[in-house]
């Protein structure tokens, strides 16, 4: 058989084989072939007849072709040109990485996206040069790596341990898509790995930099071939398109300090009037006060302001003023936030600003919304996957400026699952060496392989619409000493799939992450050097076999912001209410707590030479949970699921209370939705929930009226009618 690239592949079916034998019965050709066991084989391993033909010589010449084919594709095998099988289907898959583009040959139709394997492919190597086979080899039955596997870790520390000081400032994901690009091997043996990679259609690639901003740069990178998206002198942040040939000389500039596949933002999803505004008591707060959010004004920050016009020309909502050049792209979310709000607080001022661009065009969205704009609230559905658990970073220092500064802040607990519900894709806890090292001869270099109690793997069992690996420890950002490497493995625990082997020399993230991983791989954690540190791992939308609570991170977990759960809203109608207890509980996917923090936003240490689960300090995390799965009239967002739903609830009601006291301060607000929300969970304050699902018409009810204006004086003292006043 062979793919729509001409490789030839393998026959994993009967059926497969039986279509072969049917097409060989119309040429008149006879063939018979050897099964081995293992039918997830590379075909080009298979012992194969000379076939016979009984028609004329061209059919003789094309038989002479395949098999001519055949045994060059398994030459190819030998020297691991091609992948291992597939994790989802214990079938083999060619490689989909070509030498001239190793990160465009995986891109299905029409994603946009470069390196995201489809469905039944994998960019993957391992090598024969070790002596390994693919999809072969021992499997310990103690929980411990295959020898197989531990070869394949260990070339690839061998690698890591031979770069330059230029290469170690790049992230590893560039390394190996650039050695895939040249033809040369990842590591001894290791030829191809999977990569995920943005790229535009010039085949540049996406990457966030850390460097000193300055104008000599930023001509030097549109010399280079590339293209500025957006720089932040003051962040020290540049978001560029570059080509992958000039990411090492890029790194070998003074100033330059590390070089990142750029990281995307996730929104946390999944005439009309939400179904939040009966059950939240919005209707009752707003006719029993007389407001409709009149004088206030909410910030929203998420993909796109999409169908926004049709919104609006339909009534659903009315003026919306959109940041110049931030109105983004994407699926309209924005759109259907804002028309919750609206249902909501029908009065308030609406503003909007996308989250896309990266980390720091976000954050400097959040503050113009509150300085430049004035919003007394902001609210956003957007995350970046390197937000780090441990230390508030670029986007939630936006959020302490705001917060401090009088606004009240909401963002969403996410989408990924929990712990009470069996749905958890989060593993915390201190590292463990499991006393198995990642020392196999000839290589030298020892890393210790963390145990997460049975096994040195972790074991992805479910995915979702988000399944990756991210891995975090206790380091300050952007200066992390210990460096910890993370390995993918496919499904039986031979095979390097993908890798993240970034270097941490002293003024890196404490990170590593990998953009793909599919049920039953193995996520594997390496503790390349350093000593022992609290570890943070999080899958996405997927679930771990071994996992614990803590899924939450991020900005929302900023202490004076609201992270908000999601409780269904589903069906309900103009008299239907939450009422709390055992009803109603947050959504399975709903995310849960607490958060765990070790360092203070400048980088210092809250609990000093204490970096290990004892250590740092506990937020209580999510603080709040309202209403998803209510109506809207955005396409797509008919039915609005997910924490990006439940977030902007809460929001309109923090801007109903200052709708009808102007003077509330952000820490009374805070007081009138916890201590008025209703319990839900386990009893009182939970990791879940936390203070239970807000109410509109009783945090009105909590707050002291507004009071009225003192008149001490007022000139003219006299005059007739109609005569203007000063007071």
């Amino acid at each position: 058989m062979f793919n729509r690239r001409g490789h030839f592949t393998s026959l994993h079916s009967l059926a497969q084989m039986r279509r072969c034998r049917r097409v060989a019965r119309l040429l008149g050709v006879k063939v018979r072939i050897k099964l081995p066991l293992d039918s997830g084989a590379i075909l080009g391993w298979y012992a194969a007849k000379v076939p016979v033909v009984k028609r004329n010589s061209a059919l003789v010449l094309i038989v002479l072709m395949l098999l001519g084919l055949a045994v060059l594709e398994l030459h190819r095998s030998r020297v691991g040109r091609l992948s291992p099988p597939s994790a989802t289907s214990g079938t083999p898959t060619t490689a989909v990485a070509s030498v001239a583009d190793p990160i465009a040959a995986t891109v299905p139709p029409d994603s946009g996206k470069a390196g995201i394997p489809s469905t039944n492919s994998r960019s993957t190597a391992a090598s024969a040069a070790l002596g390994l086979a693919r999809g072969t080899g021992s499997l310990p039955e103690d929980g411990k790596l295959s020898e197989s596997a531990l070869k394949q870790i260990a070339a690839l520390q061998e690698e890591k341990a031979k770069r330059t000081p230029a290469q170690r400032k790049i992230d590893s994901q560039l390394l190996f898509a650039e050695k895939m690009r040249q033809g040369l091997p990842i590591a001894v043996g290791v030829t191809r790995l999977s990569v995920d990679l943005d790229k535009d259609e010039k085949g540049r690639v996406e990457v966030d930099i850390t460097a000193e901003v300055a104008d000599d740069l930023l001509i030097w990178i549109a010399d280079a071939g590339g293209k500025t998206i957006n720089s932040f002198a003051q962040l020290h942040a540049i978001r560029a398109w570059m080509p992958l040939a000039q990411i090492e000389p890029l790194a070998e500039r003074e100033g330059v300090k590390f070089i990142r596949a750029a990281v995307q933002g996730t929104r946390d999803t999944g005439a009309v009037t939400s179904e939040g505004d009966y059950t939240h008591k919005a209707s009752i707060g707003r006719s029993t006060f007389g407001i409709t959010g009149l004088g206030s004004k909410v910030g929203v920050l998420s993909d796109s302001v999409d169908h926004l016009a049709e919104s609006q020309a339909s009534g659903e909502l009315g003026a919306v003023t959109v940041l110049p050049n931030q109105a983004g792209t994407g699926t309209g979310e924005g759109t259907a936030m804002l028309e919750i709000i609206h249902d909501l607080a029908p009065g308030a001022e609406l503003f909007f600003a996308t989250a896309n661009g990266g980390a720091a065009q976000y954050a400097q969205n959040i503050r113009d919304l509150r300085f430049k704009y004035g919003c007394d609230v902001i609210v956003d559905d957007v995350h970046y996957n390197d937000e780090s658990p441990f230390q508030d970073g670029v986007i939630a220092q936006a959020v302490i400026d705001v917060t401090a500064d009088g606004a009240v802040y909401f963002g969403t607990a996410r989408n990924a699952g929990n712990k009470n519900d069996g749905t958890s894709g989060t593993w915390e806890g201190d590292f463990q060496d499991s006393g198995q090292n990642a020392i196999i001869p000839p290589f030298v270099k020892s890393g210790k392989i963390h145990s997460f109690g049975a096994a040195t793997f972790n074991t992805l069992t479910t995915n979702g619409s988000s399944y990756r690996a991210d891995l975090f420890w206790t380091d300050p950002l952007g200066s992390s000493t210990n460096d910890y490497d993370l390995y993918i493995l496919n499904s039986t625990g031979t095979a390097v799939v993908s890798a993240s082997t970034s270097s941490q020399t002293g003024q890196q993230d404490p990170y590593e992450s990998v953009d793909r991983v599919r049920v039953g791989e193995r996520v594997v954690v390496v503790l390349y050097s350093g000593t022992t540190r609290f570890l943070h791992l999080d899958t996405g939308r997927g679930r771990l076999a071994v996992n614990t609570a803590g899924r939450t991170r991020g900005h929302p977990c900023v202490a004076e912001a609201f992270s908000v759960a999601a409780v269904s809203a589903a069906g309900a109608s103009s008299t239907s209410v939450f009422v709390g207890g055992s009803k109603h509980k947050v959504e399975k996917f709903s995310s849960d707590g607490p958060r765990r923090v070790f360092f203070n936003p400048d980088g210092s240490s809250i609990s000093v030479g204490n970096f290990t689960s004892t250590g740092g300090t506990v937020r209580q995390k999510p603080d709040i949970a309202a209403a998803n799965r209510g109506k809207t009239s955005v396409p797509g967002f008919e039915i609005f699921p997910g924490t990006s739903a439940a977030a902007p609830h809460a929001a309109a009601i923090a801007a109903l209370l200052k709708s009808y006291n102007p003077s509330l301060t952000p820490a009374e607000i805070r007081t009138a939705l916890t201590s008025t929300a209703l319990d839900i969970e386990a009893p009182g304050i939970d990791r879940d929930s936390g203070y239970g699902i807000v109410m509109a018409d009783a945090a009105l009810r909590s707050v002291p009226p507004p009071v009225p204006p003192t008149i001490t004086s007022f000139s003219p003292t006299l005059g007739p009618s109609g005569t203007n006043v000063t007071i």
